[in-house]
């Protein structure tokens, strides 16, 4: 669901591609995780012939690749991806017969300096309660908190030797 311009995209025979060489991650309709040709349990399998909507949500600067399923948040699936050097673009593909997908993107960069700022102070903050300790106005904390992600799910590694570093496989 997310690659370099290097990661496989094709194949002769049904297989994951995306996440079976470590220039993707993927999420498979198994509810399996894929990175560097590994998986991990994340959610449970979609259901067959029933419409399944799947989001992305791309952090640049945490590194971070959370994944949707029908709207609803499944929590960070792989860390690091900030450390990946190349550019990186989200992929869908299917081995499945008679499957409809579109590929919709959003991208937002920094509207103004003071987003800029706001992103530099966040990536600096580890949670919500680290934000109570400094002497902020409150509109300036609130500002501040809207943009610190609550994680509805512990970060799952890929294998045990996996760190949160996702590069490093």
């Amino acid at each position: 669901m997310f690659g370099t311009k290097k990661a496989r995209l094709h194949a002769d025979s049904f297989t994951n591609l995306l996440g079976k060489d470590d220039q993707g991650w993927g999420l498979s309709h198994k509810g399996l995780l894929w990175h560097g040709g590994r998986w991990t349990h994340y959610t449970k399998p979609f259901r067959e012939n029933v419409a399944t909507k799947i989001g992305i949500l791309f952090d640049g600067i945490a590194g971070t690749l959370t994944y949707y399923k029908d709207e609803k948040c499944l929590g960070v699936a792989f860390r690091g991806l900030n450390e990946i050097k190349e550019p990186l673009y989200p992929i869908i593909c299917s081995t499945a017969a008679k499957t409809e997908m579109f590929l919709d993107s959003m991208k937002r960069d920094f509207v103004n300096l003071q987003d800029r700022c706001r992103a530099v102070i966040v990536k600096r903050i580890q949670d919500k309660q680290d934000l109570e300790k400094l002497f902020l106005p409150p509109k300036i904390r609130l500002y501040l908190s809207e943009a610190i992600v609550d994680t509805v799910e512990p970060f799952k590694p890929v294998n045990q030797n996996v760190s949160n570093n996702i590069g490093t496989i």
